[in-house]
């Protein structure tokens, strides 16, 4: 079974800093990862899984799907070449081989600092967490364009609204109300 993308080799290219003379196998690993971490996620399973019907079946672009094209080609072709750049930064260096890990090392240039790499992650996540939130403001002002955006159930993944991550979750649960208690950043081991 064929995995569906949704974004092109060019569009992750044009829309990051990557070189275009970077190898594409080492960058569609990051690609199908950050669509699973993050399509599905802000989606939900339902939506996430109507786009890849829609390009499987070459229907998104006719008549009736023009709300689902915007959402693939505008929003989800901005914020998720970013998180795929993200999740392969750390690996792009490197080059695992018959057990073995390898550094790479160029000629022309000088390696990142921990420190830059780390900084250089963060601005391209703040990125396209940016690009994330607008994609779920465009789902929900226009919610009446996606109706399986409310539809998942059971086992399905059920679409999270909050795009940015800041380290540590402060959500609480209903029965708690708006206080955060000690109980809030306790582990289950004490």
């Amino acid at each position: 079974m064929a995995y569906v993308l949704f974004i092109s080799e060019e569009k992750l290219k044009d829309s990051t800093a990557i070189n275009m003379n970077v190898d594409p196998n080492l960058l569609l690993p990051f690609v199908k990862q950050s669509q699973k971490l993050y399509c599905e996620t802000k989606l939900g399973t339902d939506l996430n899984q109507k786009l890849k019907d829609l390009i499987t079946a070459g229907t998104i672009g006719n008549a009736g799907n023009e709300a689902y094209k915007t959402l693939v080609d505008t929003y989800i072709g901005d914020f998720l070449p970013n998180m795929a750049l993200y999740h392969a930064i750390p690996f792009l260096r490197f080059k695992i081989e018959n057990g073995n890990i390898y550094s790479k090392t160029s000629e022309t240039g000088t390696a990142l600092s921990t420190e830059e790499a780390q900084h250089l992650r963060e601005e391209i996540r703040n990125t396209g967490e940016y690009y994330m939130e607008r994609m779920i403001e465009y789902i929900r002002n226009n919610i009446s364009s996606f109706p399986e955006y409310n539809t998942n159930s059971g086992a399905d993944v059920t679409p999270d609204t909050n795009a940015y991550y800041a380290g540590m979750n402060l959500e609480t649960s209903n029965s708690q109300g708006d206080k955060i208690t000690l109980r809030n950043f306790l582990t289950p081991d004490l």
